[in-house]
C-alpha cells in the first residue's frame, strides 16, 4: 500500500521519449496502480500522468460539469484532447506521446512531481525557472504562509 502521497524525482528520458518510472515512485503507489496510467495535458506547463483512481476522480468531476456552459465544454474538451492510456513494460517504462512532448518541450531531463495519484512531468529547466526560490525567499514565503494560515484559522472561530 502507498505510504507516500507526494514525491519529487529528477530523471532522464530514454530514446524515443521512453520514460522509466523511478522505483521509489512506483513503491509509493498502491500495487494495483503501478502498471496502467492515463496521460493528459497538465494544468500549467506540464504533462499529467494519472493513476486510475486519480483519473476516475477527475473524470467524475468533469462529468459533473454543466455542459450547456461553453467555458465548461472548452475546459473538458481541452482536458480530453490528446489523452491516452499507457501500460508500463516489464522495466516500468512507457513512451510519452510525441505531440505532448513537443507541446510541453519535454526532451531529455525532466522533473516528476507526485501529488495524490497525479504525476506532473516537467521539462526540468522550465520547472526550475518557474519554481526555484532562494533560501531567503523560501523562508519569507514560509513565514507569510504560516501567518496567513493562522490568521484565517483564527477568523473561523
Amino acid at each position: 500500500m502507498s505510504t507516500l502521497e507526494y514525491g519529487f524525482w529528477e530523471i532522464v528520458i530514454e530514446k524515443q521519449g521512453r520514460l522509466k518510472l523511478p522505483i521509489n515512485l512506483l513503491k509509493s503507489l498502491p500495487e494495483t496502480e503501478r502498471q496502467h496510467f492515463w496521460i493528459t495535458r497538465g494544468f500549467g506547463d506540464n504533462i499529467a500522468l494519472w493513476t486510475e483512481t486519480a483519473f476516475r476522480k477527475q473524470m467524475n468531476f468533469l462529468n459533473s460539469l454543466d455542459m450547456s456552459v461553453i467555458r465548461n465544454q472548452k475546459y473538458r474538451n481541452n482536458f480530453l484532447c490528446n489523452m491516452s492510456s499507457v501500460e508500463c513494460d516489464a522495466q516500468d517504462r512507457f513512451v510519452l506521446p510525441k505531440l505532448l512532448m513537443q507541446r510541453y518541450e519535454i526532451d531529455k531531463e525532466v522533473v516528476l512531481l507526485l501529488d495524490n495519484g497525479k504525476i506532473e512531468i516537467w521539462n526540468a529547466a522550465k520547472y526550475y525557472e518557474k519554481f526555484n526560490m532562494s533560501p531567503t525567499e523560501f523562508n519569507e514565503a514560509n513565514e507569510e504562509m504560516h501567518s496567513t494560515h493562522q490568521l484565517n484559522n483564527f477568523e473561523n472561530f
